[in-house]
């Protein structure tokens, strides 16, 4: 209970600390008039702002693991303990691949029905798209199938308990309640969880995380549209089947991977 209440003040203290940092910096050295107003759209500062408060969640669960449980914070990211780096990038490259077609198709069918030619505006705010969307589900990760997940596993409650409340917790801190939107998050952060503990870490989360955020989000940028993305309206039942038919293929792919690699490492001398 300290971890979830802690760890929701240190996430509304990063993203502020966030918003600020950026503004200053963006000021200073970038534009003197910017401004935080998303009632107009994201631009490249909002969204640096944002994916960089969600990525302080990684000293924010390495605080809390390290102060509430005295375990290295290494354990967060692993079994191993640490990031097992070429995990991660296979991991990545399965689910590059699975998302592929959504997000060549959508990155397609938005450059055709764009309006107006791709300005400096674009390429900043897809800049930072690309280089801190990976850090932005690893802060989440890091959170929620990390510090979270793991002190719920050490109240005793089952496997399928831990995963259900962890992704409970992570539908929550989205603040978006429709029924449709909220049984997404519930359904991904479970099968997050799952992948969490049946691969060991955090790896295969982050990336199956990071690639489908980019996939939604560079066809919203494209189109102008990122704060319909975020903050979307209306939602059908569509997305959640979207997701579950993807993590259908992906996930057996990852697990059967992770259990040809420990037998692999079993073997080895």
């Amino acid at each position: 209970m300290v971890s979830v209440v802690v760890a929701a003040l240190g996430l509304l203290a990063m993203s502020l600390a966030a918003a600020i940092g950026v503004l200053v910096t963006w000021r200073l050295f970038l534009h003197s008039d910017v401004s935080f107003d998303v009632t107009d759209g994201v631009d490249a500062a909002e969204l640096l702002a944002l994916n960089l408060g969600l990525a302080l969640q990684i000293p924010v669960a390495a605080g809390l693991v390290s102060g509430l449980y005295r375990v290295s914070p290494r354990w967060l990211a692993s079994n191993r303990p640490g990031v097992r780096w070429t995990w991660l990038a296979v991991c990545v490259g399965i689910a590059a691949t699975v998302w592929s077609p959504l997000l060549v198709l959508g990155t397609l069918g938005a450059y055709v029905s764009r309006e107006s030619p791709l300005d400096s505006s674009v390429l900043a705010f897809m800049a930072v798209l690309l280089v801190t969307t990976p850090l932005q589900a690893a802060g989440e990760e890091y959170l929620f199938r990390g510090l979270l997940l793991q002190g719920l596993g050490a109240t005793g409650l089952s496997t399928w308990a831990c995963c259900l409340a962890s992704g409970a917790l992570f539908a929550l801190a989205h603040l978006q309640l429709q029924p449709a939107l909220f049984a997404d998050r519930l359904f991904l952060g479970t099968v997050l969880a799952w992948l969490a503990i049946r691969t060991g870490g955090l790896e295969a989360g982050i990336a199956v995380h990071a690639v489908k955020n980019l996939a939604v989000l560079v066809p919203a940028g494209l189109l102008d549209q990122v704060s319909d993305a975020l903050d979307p309206t209306g939602v059908t039942w569509i997305p959640l089947v979207v997701d579950a038919v993807l993590l259908s293929f992906a996930v057996p792919w990852i697990v059967a991977v992770s259990a040809r690699r420990r037998r692999t490492i079993a073997s080895s001398p």
